[in-house]
């Protein structure tokens, strides 16, 4: 198991947003989540043909690339832009003596240029979100460039969702400036300040969220197959309903993946006593500034966007979360929080009495 326990409602760095940084302290979460590790294994066991060529999208450590080979991988394509990970990936085939057969590329996907078509592209790009490591434009360039007329990307889909939530000791933390990391590289004041985020509370946070801190169910934001004609940014519009009284203090946002046809990745649960949490992904808590006390029947009218900066880094976007809940149908409260200096971090309340 990993030496870095889960605690509900704990404020973690949001990884996904420095995912050019990750040092072998976060893959190590990666290694020891259980929910990733068993569903990619047995979707890669399934998916993967005798003689298949593979492409390992974002190569890590190495371990999918290892299980693509022992499932019959003619060979496969090693890709990724860290170079002293695609070191130990490399010592890590080699281990499993199928160095002779994995070609490495230490690039980022968009530059490498195959020697072959292949028959299928594995990724665990997926950010908490769903799209926050970028992936639907690596998916698409992958998808025409890399894979034969047949082939096939592992993941096939992804839904990502957003859930109203009464997280109050995590809003605490984020107040208080407590953020945990695996290790001092990470630092979340130099975060903001470098993506120019004017508020602690314009930002989405690695969180579990407990299923009994849940005030409504799942809504479906966005459903990603990786087609051409899906488009990396967009707004959208969504209503979400409050089943019980409490305290709104922001969104919880996670994935179900449909990795294949019959192997599914859902990191939704909040259940730790179980094992069933995803200890690297955790959720995307989506933070209130002003938390706002709300009632069964309420209804949430939201508007979630992603969209690039205007001078776009690599692997950077940002996401704006805005909304009004209305009671009885009057607008009782409005909020607006973004991850860039347009956005308003201050929150508006009406009261309709």
């Amino acid at each position: 198991m990993s030496r870095f326990s889960l605690v509900h409602e704990e404020v973690w760095y949001p990884f996904s947003e420095s995912i050019t940084e990750w040092e072998f302290d976060f893959h190590s979460l990666l290694l020891n989540d259980s929910p990733r590790m068993s569903a990619y294994k047995a979707a890669i066991f399934s998916a993967v043909q005798p003689g298949s060529v593979v492409v390992d999208l974002g190569t890590g450590t190495g371990i999918l690339a290892v299980w693509a080979f022992q499932a019959g991988a003619s060979h496969v394509h090693a890709i990724d832009f860290n170079e002293t990970v695609l070191l130990q990936a490399k010592k890590h085939v080699a281990e499993n003596g199928f160095s002779g057969r994995c070609t490495f590329y230490q690039d980022i996907s968009y530059r490498v240029q195959l020697p072959e078509k292949c028959d299928l592209v594995i990724s665990e790009i997926i950010g908490n979100i769903g799209d926050n490591e970028d992936f639907l434009a690596i998916l698409k360039d992958a998808r025409q460039r890399f894979l034969k007329p047949d082939g096939r990307l592992l993941p096939e889909k992804v839904v990502s969702y957003l859930t109203p939530v009464e997280a109050l000791s995590a809003h605490d933390q984020i107040g208080l400036n407590i953020c945990r990391v695996v290790n001092r590289s990470y630092d979340l004041t130099h975060l903001l300040a470098r993506n120019n985020i004017n508020s602690r509370f314009d930002i989405y946070y690695d969180t579990v969220i407990p299923d009994d801190a849940l005030l409504g169910a799942p809504t479906r934001l966005r459903e990603f197959r990786f087609g051409d004609e899906e488009q990396p940014e967009y707004e959208v519009e969504i209503e979400l309903s409050i089943l019980r009284h409490g305290v709104l203090t922001g969104f919880k946002g996670h994935f179900v993946a449909q990795l294949t046809e019959d192997v599914a990745l859902d990191i939704s649960s909040g259940d730790i006593a179980a094992d069933r949490v995803s200890c690297s992904w955790k959720h995307a808590y989506f933070p209130l500034k002003s938390p706002f006390s709300v009632a069964e029947g309420d209804r949430i009218v939201m508007r979630f966007s992603r969209s690039y900066p205007a001078h776009n880094q690599f692997l950077r976007q940002v996401y704006r979360w805005s909304g009004t809940i209305f009671r009885n149908d009057l607008p009782v409260h409005m909020f607006e929080h973004g991850m860039d200096a347009h956005a308003s971090p201050n929150t508006k309340e009406f009261n309709s009495s």
